[in-house]
């Protein structure tokens, strides 16, 4: 739980930020039309994405370095208050050009934290969590993120009924931002409560602790660097799809109202919630190898047909592709946690897998939505959700080929694609 709740933070944010970034768009930028304020307002969401993967070198380093613990407890406080001060910054026609600076800075904030957040989170769930039920542990951290997503974007709805619209605008958009603070203060006092990983704790004991976990990385951990990028381009490509994209695709080409395009999508949030833990219990069970390699194999095949099911103009077009496309990405994110963060050695783990993480999330993850467009405006073609979806999945189908039957942890300091002794499950 207390790993846990910082995923749920930084998505209850993403879904706050997204569902008021056209008031945003106004509040910070007035002079604009409409469309260039949300533009603006978006791009501003993007800024954060960029600096995932300083954070991840950042909190990487000090987690190899100082302990797993302490970024947990810095980065959840970073993010609430980054967040909160968002809902707090006075707009442009008070303060003037300060006010989108500022806001700027604090998207700034939210990046590096979050940067450090998710894969600190996994790599302490990894090495915390008993070896045989890490697929378990690990999902949960994904189950989180979306019932922090479902949360803000439900909260949202709620205040946009309930306020006029011209209250909503002024104040009301405010309040979300505002809330994240007390709830990330309780996950800040839990985490100060917990004990460091028993993996970090046997490090310390014995001295063995990295110096320079960063340059390190690149000597003993090249190979799982290559393999973690391509596999999380899947992931997170995937993921962001159906996340941030095609809510915006159903309205504009599918031609589903705004509550519809909703209902959609938070009922295959949810149902993905649910599917997570299962997947993650079967990976433990059966190989976590298996379930990415099948995962990626599925989406190549069947992205196309998906995708023509959801733009053939069938009632049921969206909701079936979209409940599809949620059951294999499912099956990768369910699994993938609790395979990727045990392929680096324990010295370098934080750093070198914040990282790789990072920047393909960075690339593939918050630039999936720009990438799909800008290839469907140049060629016409509504097929590029689907030709996205196999072009990462055929990186990922490469790299899972390298990957050993099942990753376990080991208390030694190299990487277990190099170690011709370890078993795997």
């Amino acid at each position: 739980m207390a790993t846990a709740i910082g995923n749920l933070v930084e998505w209850y944010e993403y879904g706050i930020y997204s569902y008021t970034a056209a008031i945003i768009g106004a509040q910070f930028f007035p002079e604009e039309s409409s469309s260039v304020a949300l533009l603006y307002g978006f791009a501003i969401f993007a800024i954060s994405f960029f600096f995932r993967p300083l954070g991840g070198l950042i909190f990487g380093s000090i987690g190899d370095k100082l302990g797993r613990k302490k970024i947990l407890v810095v980065t959840i406080l970073m993010m609430s208050g980054s967040t909160a001060i968002i809902g707090l910054i006075p707009s442009y026609t008070s303060i003037g050009i300060m006010a989108p600076l500022l806001l700027i800075v604090m998207r700034m904030t939210q990046g590096l934290a979050a940067g450090g957040e998710y894969t600190g989170a996994s790599v302490f769930m990894n090495e915390s969590a008993p070896k045989h039920h890490r697929g378990l542990f690990t999902s949960l951290l994904e189950s989180g993120s979306l019932l922090g997503y479902i949360i803000g974007s439900i909260f949202v709805a709620i205040l946009t009924s309930a306020l006029s619209a011209d209250a909503m605008a002024a104040w009301g958009w405010r309040i979300p931002f505002v809330c994240s603070l007390p709830l990330a203060l309780v996950g800040m006092y839990v985490r100060t409560k917990i004990d460091d990983t028993p993996t970090f704790l046997k490090m310390q004991k014995e001295n063995t602790l990295s110096k320079n976990p960063l340059k390190e990385m690149f000597v003993t951990a090249r190979k799982p660097l290559v393999i973690s990028f391509f596999i999380v381009a899947f992931a997170n490509g995937a993921y962001y799809t159906l996340l941030t994209f095609l809510p915006s695709y159903f309205e504009t080409q599918v031609g589903l109202t705004t509550l519809q395009s909703l209902v959609v999508t938070t009922s295959g949030m949810v149902f993905m919630m649910i599917l997570f833990p299962l997947f993650g219990t079967l990976g433990d069970r059966f190989g976590r190898k298996r379930f990415l390699l099948v995962s990626a194999i599925l989406a190549i095949f069947t992205a196309i047909p998906i995708i023509a099911f959801v733009t053939s103009g069938s009632p049921a077009g969206p909701l079936v592709g979209y409940f599809a496309l949620s059951v294999i990405v499912a099956m990768f994110i369910g699994v993938f946690p609790s395979t990727l963060p045990m392929l680096f050695p324990n010295r370098v783990r934080n750093s070198a897998y914040g990282i790789s993480y990072n920047v393909s999330t960075a690339i593939f993850g918050g630039g999936a939505p720009f990438i799909i467009t800008s290839l469907q405006s140049a060629t016409g073609n509504n097929l590029m959700p689907a030709f996205f979806l196999i072009g990462t999945g055929v990186m990922a189908m490469v790299s899972i080929m390298f990957l050993p039957k099942t990753v376990i942890a080991t208390n030694d300091s190299l990487n277990i694609l190099n170690n011709k002794e370890n078993k795997a499950i």
